[in-house]
């Protein structure tokens, strides 16, 4: 029990205690006195309520008669008026002037209308906030006209906007919704009982209002007048005389509520207003509350009564309900004005003791709130705060310097995260360093590839920054060795730079401030290894001697330089090997070809050319684009990789320079055919003519025979060179020829791959010797598509893919209409970028490289969506894909090592450029940055022949892309 009261003594001072206990009895008196003339003052306040309610149900009941007998015959009016005899919509506007009347005679009205037994409509209402952007009214509109008309065609709506001058702001044809008023019940009781009407509550179809309608025939038959009233205006009533935040509804015999307040948008399962869904009025209808007094709903207290409305023949109630809180107010504030009164001497002496307790505490409670700070890592500049009490000053002091030196530290962290230039890190990295150890200056040094040898990147003086071009580099001299110089063995060096010592690259600078204590720090890697030094200086008679708590102190920021360096340093080591890397990939896939070398070195060229000149460009389409230093490598990165799928692409695809060609040209194998065949007609005619002289005819025969057969040969020798496009007449030709036969003797599976083997097994073997066709489409030439073969479904590429892998075939290859690519052959080198992406997509790039894989990917996809692997479109395309689109199609037609064609003149390469981007095939805006910027020039003086580079009309290429003319710039 000791233990718990000292624990409270020591929890609680002795002066709050007792000021504790004399508030306590202070406040308990008083709060007896005041709760009895509270309650006293609140029972009279309940029967002065309900006297209240009476007369204001009385007041309610004579307005609301006043109200509805105006707007009655306001509908039997305008029953007798011609209105109900018009039949266009010209005719029945004229009448808009005495609809506007009425409706502003009726401020609860809402809408007027005429409907005819054809099913014509003609309605006039009242734009209010709640409905103008349902009709999308304009915005000086105040009322608005519907007609709905029955045309011999088809029905038409319309929907007239009128200002407050009644003139006609704006005329909409809108789609018919199908409303029909003859079907509607305010028509059907008007036109049965030839009386006016009110219809039950219903939504009014319109604009979903809940309300009712007064209706009327008019005498001769032609239309039925109709008058709505919603709900929600009729709800006005009800802000008249009430008490602020009182609930209060007019219902009808069916306990549905004609008007609320405040007014409800809950309906209830027939689409009407249900005092079910004002809780508190509900609570105050139950059958066990009775008709008036106190209730509880809603967790609050009301004060409530039901009183009938005299005078309406439809049987309508008051329910009405206030919050106690607002009739009790002037007892509260009575019993509020004594609570005051009480506690007004009691505060008058709590002043004086809190004065002279806050005195003592605030430096402690100061202290507190560094320390709370401190542990958030929440550092303020405020004022120094004094303390009378010696040792609390003094911890104070010793607080503040804690927090400058803990954020400081905090300092250099955040320099480490958020300087992208590495000089720049360093600079601040030194500032801060100075700083906190307290030293006038400093300099960084990094080592350099030389031994023995540092370079400055960073330096200071008296809170000065120092151009390190200013500073000399250091060389370890041998010859002068000093102390200053064990800090190559990794040691921490102290000591004092005098005349004597210093050494000569420091003495340019720090000449004049000698002497100078200095503390040099190594900087190190985690293998030990040196990278640099930190020397920090101060003058000799600025204090004495540096201690060894200065040195550890110096040492312990020297790992957050050491870990900024070496971080740097591993970061630029990473990038050099990925640029590395990617240009060896790059090399190694223009070696694999001698036709397409230097390819993947020129688009990246092209690329970043077109690139530059967007991100120059001042005005025009590409005024706003920038890319950041991330989004340079990115790009770089992607343009040398752009090709890296060809790596998979087969080499005698690749370098196909023939339509016969594979691993070698199958010409030769078909021209030791036609060999073969011209011997067996020189065997064939010798055998027959060994014994008996053959005739000139048959000499002659024999000649043309052999020369047909040249002629054969060279005519398939062009044709597999694969130049223009082949006819039908020459395929018919190539089928012709193939059906020569000449005599195989030899087995043609003997020595052969077990792959080919394994291929021509697939058909039976023939006896020898067999006639073979000279040319021929066999079984063995056709390699089918494996699972391994077929492309990622999860990638969800758009390319077709043939149905064979590849199809050797003699007469089909030969029977390639241009070019010598076959349809098989033509996917395979498409396929390398399907290739590239997949490739791309598995290496995991850092954040900022992100979208390789996209633009290196996207560089055969065209503006029209008919491009490939995904048939993007103009929009799903950024800038950068686009350029290298470009640059892929200008690389590709000035290149002049193509195994298939030599390159364009530049002219022609430019023309067929324009022709694309007219074809929607390249983008044209940036084929317009590319005319007009003359890169096309640029890189033409480098990379083309001489003999290509021939003169070009640019204004007449950007006529061709439809501008105006302009002058270009080279």
């Amino acid at each position: 029990m000791a233990g718990k009261i000292t624990g409270l003594r020591s929890r609680y001072p002795l002066h709050i205690q007792i000021a504790a206990l004399f508030t306590l009895l202070i406040v308990s008196i008083g709060s007896v006195i005041v709760l009895f003339s509270h309650s006293q003052l609140s029972k009279l306040t309940e029967t002065s309520t309900n006297r209240q309610y009476q007369k204001t149900g009385e007041a309610i009941a004579a307005e609301l008669d006043s109200v509805t007998r105006s707007m009655k015959m306001s509908a039997k009016m305008l029953a007798r008026m011609p209105i109900t005899e018009a039949t266009t919509l010209e005719q029945r506007m004229a009448f808009i002037g005495p609809l506007i009347e009425i409706l502003k005679q009726n401020d609860y009205a809402n809408a007027v209308y005429s409907a005819y037994p054809n099913g014509d409509f003609f309605i006039l209402r009242r734009l209010t906030p709640a409905n103008r952007a349902l009709f999308n009214a304009p915005e000086d509109a105040e009322w608005l006209a519907q007609s709905y008309r029955f045309l011999e065609t088809s029905p038409q709506a319309q929907n007239i906007f009128l200002d407050g001058k009644q003139q006609v702001m704006a005329v909409k044809t809108v789609p018919y919704n199908n409303y029909d008023p003859r079907e509607r019940t305010w028509y059907q009781l008007a036109v049965k009982t030839q009386q006016l009407i009110t219809s039950p509550l219903y939504t009014f179809k319109g604009t979903g209002e809940t309300g009712f309608t007064y209706s009327i025939q008019a005498p001769d038959g032609h239309a039925v007048i109709g008058l709505d009233v919603s709900l929600a205006s009729l709800s006005l009533f009800l802000q008249q005389s009430l008490p602020p935040d009182s609930q209060a509804a007019i219902i009808n015999s069916a306990n549905e509520a004609i008007a609320s307040l405040p007014a409800q948008n809950t309906k209830s399962q027939d689409g009407l207003n249900s005092i079910a869904h004002i809780p508190v009025l509900q609570a105050l209808l139950d059958p066990h509350h009775g008709a008036s007094g106190l209730f509880t709903a809603q967790g609050q207290s009301w004060f409530g009564a039901v009183v009938e409305l005299k005078g309406q023949s439809q049987g309508y109630q008051l329910v009405i309900a206030t919050p106690s809180a607002y009739l009790t107010a002037d007892a509260n504030a009575i019993r509020n004005r004594s609570t005051l009164i009480a506690f007004a001497l009691l505060l008058l002496g709590l002043p004086l003791v809190w004065y002279f307790s806050l005195r003592i505490s605030r430096p402690l409670i100061r202290l507190r709130q560094d320390a709370d700070a401190i542990s958030n890592l929440h550092f303020d500049e405020r004022a120094e705060e004094r303390s009378v009490i010696e040792e609390v000053d003094d911890l104070h002091k010793a607080m503040s310097k804690m927090k400058l030196t803990l954020k400081q530290f905090i300092s250099m962290g955040s320099l480490l995260s958020a300087k992208d230039n590495f000089p720049q890190q360093m600079q601040g990295l030194l500032n801060e360093t100075s700083k906190i150890a307290n030293m006038s200056g400093g300099i960084i040094f990094l080592s350099d590839k030389t031994p023995g040898c540092f370079s400055p990147i960073a330096c200071n003086w008296a809170g000065k920054e120092v151009a390190s071009s200013e500073v000399a580099s250091l060389q370890f001299d041998p010859q002068h060795f000093s102390a200053f110089w064990q800090i190559l063995e990794g040691k921490t060096v102290a000591g004092v730079f005098t005349n004597e010592n210093i050494p000569s690259q420091l003495h340019t600078i720090f000449g004049s401030h000698l002497p100078l204590h200095y503390v040099a720090v190594p900087m190190q890697t985690h293998d030990r290894e040196l990278m640099g030094f930190l020397l920090l200086l101060n003058p000799a008679e600025a204090g004495p001697e540096h201690g060894q708590a200065k040195v550890q102190l110096i040492n312990a920021l020297v790992g957050s330089l050491s870990v900024a360096i070496e971080t740097q340093y591993l970061l630029q080591e990473q990038k050099h090997l990925m640029g590395a890397f990617i240009q060896l990939i790059a090399g190694a896939i223009d070696a694999k070809s001698a036709y397409t070398g230097g390819h993947c070195q020129r688009v990246p060229v092209i690329t970043k050319m077109l690139a530059k000149a967007a991100v120059e460009a001042k005005q025009g389409p590409f005024a706003d684009f920038t890319l950041s230093a991330n989004e340079w490598e990115e790009l770089h990165t992607a343009c040398w990789l752009h090709d890296c799928g060809k790596i998979t692409t087969p080499e005698a695809i690749v370098d196909k320079a023939t339509k016969l060609e594979m691993i070698y040209d199958r010409i030769h194998e078909v021209r030791m055919r036609f060999e073969v065949l011209k011997r067996d007609k020189e065997v064939s005619f010798l055998r027959k003519h060994a014994t008996i002289a053959a005739t000139e005819q048959e000499e002659q025969w024999l000649r043309d025979e052999l020369q047909q057969l040249d002629e054969d040969f060279y005519f398939i020798a062009q044709c597999n060179i694969g130049g223009e496009f082949l006819s039908d007449s020459a395929l018919a030709r190539i089928q012709q020829i193939a059906q020569y036969q000449w005599t195989r003797t030899l087995d043609d599976t003997a020595g052969v791959a077990r792959e080919e083997l394994a291929r021509k097994n697939r058909r039976p073997a023939v006896p020898l010797p067999t006639q073979e066709p000279l040319l021929a489409d066999k079984e063995e030439h056709i390699i089918y598509r494996d699972e391994k073969s077929h492309l990622p479904e999860s990638y969800h590429f758009k390319l077709k893919e043939p149905t064979l892998l590849y199809n050797h075939g003699e007469i089909y290859n030969l029977g390639i209409r241009r070019g010598t690519l076959s349809e098989e052959e033509r996917y395979k080198i498409n396929e390398h970028i399907i290739q590239t992406i997949i490739m791309l997509e598995k290496l995991p790039f850092p954040r900022t490289m992100a979208n390789v894989a996209v633009i290196a990917g996207g560089h055969h996809e065209r503006m029209d969506g008919k491009g490939y692997p995904y048939q993007l479109t103009h929009q799903q395309m950024s800038i950068p894909v686009r350029m290298m689109a470009i640059a892929d199609v200008f690389e590709a037609l000035t290149a002049a090592d193509r195994p298939y064609k030599p390159g364009k003149l530049l002219s022609e390469a430019l023309n067929i450029l324009v022709s694309m981007a007219n074809e929607n095939h390249l983008d044209r805006e940036l084929m317009i940055l590319f005319l007009e910027s003359g890169i096309w020039h640029d890189y033409a003086l480098s990379y083309l022949q001489a003999d290509k580079i021939d003169t070009v009309d640019i204004p007449a290429l950007l006529r061709k892309l439809e501008i105006p003319d302009c002058q270009p710039t080279n």
